[in-house]
């Protein structure tokens, strides 16, 4: 049963997607955005593109600096993603620059859409490690196996076993984000049971519209 949490003074209902690393909150995004064709905020694609921005890559070569590193291509996201997961201090401080923008976006975004939007859908993958404080209605957990992460993290994206464990080990157990959860998907077994899951889900967010 989808349980919805209207807040004060809302006009839209947002719906924050978290989950697990490789356990396919943007496919599940995705399919949700082509079935209902709502306006959608990504955390990763955000991150992205500030990553772009002089002033914040000079802010990180200070960070970098303090590590020893000295790579032309720190601001590949492979790239800085492997030294966040070496380096815990540097990945506390990286994260202590970048939420705060990521917010502050997200935030712009969700303005924007307010009054022509009924239901709105951000994507934040570390919305429970680092309390993300992101005002949604909804919180849509998409989980799977810690061997199926395992799995996906070393056979479909070709990282390396040890990388791929201090991935999964720096986030929230996958347990504790379902207890979290208002909304699961669980994507650990096949496209086909994904997409009927997803299309419950469409089908359940669309009585919403009817009623707003």
């Amino acid at each position: 049963m989808l349980r919805l949490f209207l807040l004060p003074g809302d006009l839209m209902i947002v719906i924050a997607i978290t989950g697990g690393v490789a356990c396919g909150k943007s496919l599940v995004a995705k399919k949700l955005r082509q079935g209902l064709s709502l306006p959608f905020f990504s955390s990763d694609d955000c991150v992205a593109g500030l990553l772009r921005r002089e002033p914040l890559q000079n802010e990180i070569l200070k960070l970098l600096g303090e590590t020893g590193c000295r790579s032309a291509e720190v601001f590949d996201k492979k790239v800085i993603r492997k030294h966040a997961f070496e380096n815990s201090d540097f990945r506390e401080k990286l994260e202590m620059l970048l939420h705060p923008l990521v917010l502050d976006e997200a935030v712009e975004f969700l303005e924007e859409e307010k009054d022509r939007a009924k239901i709105s859908l951000v994507e934040v993958p570390l919305l429970y490690e680092v309390e993300f404080p992101l005002k949604r209605n909804i919180d849509l957990v998409v989980a799977a196996s810690p061997l199926t992460q395992l799995a996906r993290l070393t056979v479909d994206r070709g990282l390396d076993e040890q990388l791929a464990k201090q991935i999964l080990n720096a986030q929230l157990l996958i347990d504790e984000k379902i207890r979290r959860a208002d909304v699961v998907v669980w994507n650990d077994g096949s496209l086909e049971s994904l997409n009927s899951q997803v299309t419950h889900l469409a089908d359940r967010c669309s009585l919403l519209f009817n009623d707003r």
